[in-house]
Formats: structure tokens, sequence, C-alpha cells
């Protein structure tokens, strides 16, 4: 298996922010999602998955589950974006079972390299460095910084984790 190659999809997501000029947080995703001609849709069901991207007459839909939290709807869509930026092969999907049986708490070596890559390149579309160093006087205060961001406490979290090149996959 080929392992993830997590300074590419971060420098995707800068490429992205900048190429719509996206310079503030929280990251406006809707911007983005409108220069791609991305139609939403909303699940309104728990026990489902957060959400996904698919092809229907050649229109791009993003299906986001309304019962799940924002904050996990916007990574969830970030990461949905990021398969689309990364190239990622849409026929390529991990296993659903191990999904399940972990839910949002799978650990990031479960996961297949293209799901790596498509979480980090949700991190630093949402949670930028270059915007995150703007906030070090508040790098110990996770919970202040994922309400500016719009991200969890855990996302921002490992975000500053990485921050301090603390994080195994920091690269």
């Amino acid at each position: 298996m080929i392992a993830a190659n997590y300074t590419y999809a971060r420098e995707m997501a800068r490429k992205i922010l900048k190429k719509h000029k996206i310079n503030e947080v929280p990251t406006n995703l809707q911007v983005i999602c409108e220069s791609l001609g991305l139609e939403y849709v909303e699940l309104d069901d728990p026990d489902e998955l957060d959400g996904m991207i698919l092809e229907l007459d050649g229109t791009r839909v993003a299906m986001l589950n309304k019962a799940k939290p924002f904050v996990r709807a916007r990574f969830t869509l970030a990461h949905e974006l990021g398969h689309i930026f990364l190239n990622h092969d849409k026929r390529e999907f991990y296993d659903a079972e191990v999904a399940r049986e972990y839910g949002e708490d799978m650990p990031e070596n479960a996961k297949p390299p293209k799901e790596q890559e498509a979480d980090a390149f949700a991190s630093e579309l949402l949670i930028p460095v270059e915007q995150l160093k703007k906030y070090q006087s508040d790098l110990k205060n996770p919970d202040k910084l994922a309400g500016i961001f719009q991200v969890s406490k855990p996302a921002m979290t490992i975000a500053i984790a990485n921050f301090f090149g603390s994080a195994r996959n920091f690269r």
C-alpha cells in the first residue's frame, strides 16, 4: 500500500485557498463549492455516514448529514473537497464496516492513504497554518480557537499539535 502524501495534500489546500483568495477564518467553503458548481443535499439520519460527494447526471452533489454537528459537517465537506482536488478515484472506497466499527474515532492509521490525505487537506483548508500563526497567543486555548475557525475541539487540538511538530503525521 502506498503511504499517504500529507505534504502534497496540505500544499493543495493552500493552493485552493490562494486561488479563491480566502485569507480569513473561518474558511468560506461556499466560495469553493460554488466554483465547482457543487450542489448541496442535506440528509437527516443520525445513523448514516457524515457525508459524501456524488456525481448525478453530470452534476456534483454534496450530501451532508445535518444530524451531525455543524463543525463535523464542515470538516466532512472539506474532506470530500479534498478527494476532488487531490484527484482521488471516486471508485475507491474504504471499508464501510471498519468505519462503522470506529465511527468518528477511527485512528488515522486505520484509514487508507487517500482518506488520510483527504483529512490532511481538510485540516489545512479549515485551519491554515498561516492563519493559525496569527493566533499564537491563543494556542493554549483550543476551545477559543475552535470557535474562531469553526472546527471541532479535537480537530483544533490536532492542528495545534501539528503546529508544534509533535503529531506523528505532520510532515
